[in-house]
Order: structure tokens, then C-alpha cells, then sequence
């Protein structure tokens, strides 16, 4: 049942979630182009950075959970209520396509980054223990908010709905989004990291 509901809802705004995931297939690409034209003065900082980040984990020295989850809190909550916010004005579409094509890009250097630097074995490796758990619950929640902004602002444009419904509703959802925001943070940091110590060997 409740996936005739999922599928039913993409179905009936395909066009917004097709956009969606152009503009952020598109900053994926952008990504991983802007890596294979970096320097290698700079590349050999990104290599560096990466190095370390693998060793604390390994060794789990230099790392204050609790900080680290506060600051990837922060971060999320920001993207969420920044898209949440300009949903429902004049800018709204531009500004969610921009972060949506940040989140790809974002998302797109990393991968690209981590392969760079670690090998493809031990790249990939990285990307699925360290990446994949906490994104497969944030990127689809962010799509959905960035959907429905879209849709809320359309909706008001054409004014035909119920205004204050509809912002109650997009409220509730953004809500929703947060906390699975809070999940995916968690599981960065206590599921993701322990993921990764797991295969610290292959690495």
C-alpha cells in the first residue's frame, strides 16, 4: 500500500522530480570534471586532507563525535530550512535548483576525490562505509522538500489553493525532512565511521 502511494506521488510530479535529478546528476558531473582539472599543488592538499581524515578514523584520535554531529547537524539543517524558505518566493526554483546542483556537486567532487586519492578499491570502499548509509535517507528527503517547494510556489502563483493549507503542509514536511536529517547525521557518525573502521584494512 504504502508503496502504490510512493509511486503514485513520484508519478503524478515526475516532471519536478525529473529536473531534480538532472540539475543534480549535472552537478555530479560538474564535480568530478572540477577534480580531474585540478592542479597538483592543489590536488596534493585535497590528497593530503583525505590521508588524514583516513588515519584519524582509523586510529579514532583527533575525533569528537558529538562535535562532528552537532557540526553535520548544522549543516544539514541549513540546506533544509534555506530551501524551505525559498520555496515560497520569487527566487524560490532558482535558488532550490542551485542547491540541488551544490549537493550534487558536492557529492560528485568527494566520490571523485576519494577514488583519486585512494584507488578505485579503496575509494569505493570509502564512498559505500563512509557516504552511501546516511545520503540513501538525505539526498531522497531533499529531493522531496525541493519537489514540494516547487510545488507550494507554483501553487501560489496560480492561486488556486488554499494558501495557508498549503504552507502548513510544506511546513509539516520540512519537519519531517529535519528529522530525517537528524537521522542521517547520526548515522554518519556513529554508523558510517564504525562501517569504515570495519574495512580499514582494504583501505
Amino acid at each position: 500500500m504504502r508503496k502504490g502511494v510512493i509511486f503514485n506521488y513520484i508519478n503524478s510530479n515526475k516532471k519536478q522530480f525529473f529536473l531534480i535529478l538532472i540539475v543534480f546528476i549535472i552537478g555530479i558531473i560538474g564535480g568530478v570534471f572540477f577534480i580531474n582539472h585540478t592542479s597538483n599543488s592543489e590536488f596534493d592538499v585535497i590528497s593530503l586532507y583525505i590521508e588524514t581524515l583516513k588515519n584519524n578514523i582509523k586510529n579514532k584520535e583527533n575525533i569528537n563525535k558529538f562535535s562532528c554531529l552537532l557540526e553535520i547537524l548544522k549543516q544539514n539543517c541549513t540546506i533544509i530550512i534555506t530551501i524551505w524558505l525559498f520555496g515560497t518566493t520569487i527566487l524560490g526554483s532558482f535558488i532550490i535548483y542551485v542547491i540541488v546542483l551544490y549537493k550534487g556537486f558536492s557529492l560528485g567532487y568527494t566520490i571523485s576525490a576519494l577514488i583519486a586519492s585512494l584507488g578505485i578499491k579503496g575509494g569505493s570502499i570509502f564512498v559505500f562505509s563512509f557516504l552511501l548509509p546516511q545520503n540513501m535517507i538525505l539526498l531522497p528527503s531533499i529531493f522531496i522538500l525541493s519537489e514540494r517547494g516547487l510545488n507550494v510556489y507554483s501553487k501560489i502563483m496560480k492561486n488556486n489553493v488554499n494558501i495557508k493549507t498549503e504552507l502548513i503542509r510544506y511546513f509539516i514536511i520540512m519537519l519531517i525532512v529535519l528529522l530525517l536529517s537528524a537521522l542521517a547525521s547520526v548515522i554518519e557518525i556513529y554508523l558510517s565511521t564504525n562501517l569504515l573502521m570495519f574495512f580499514k584494512k582494504f583501505i
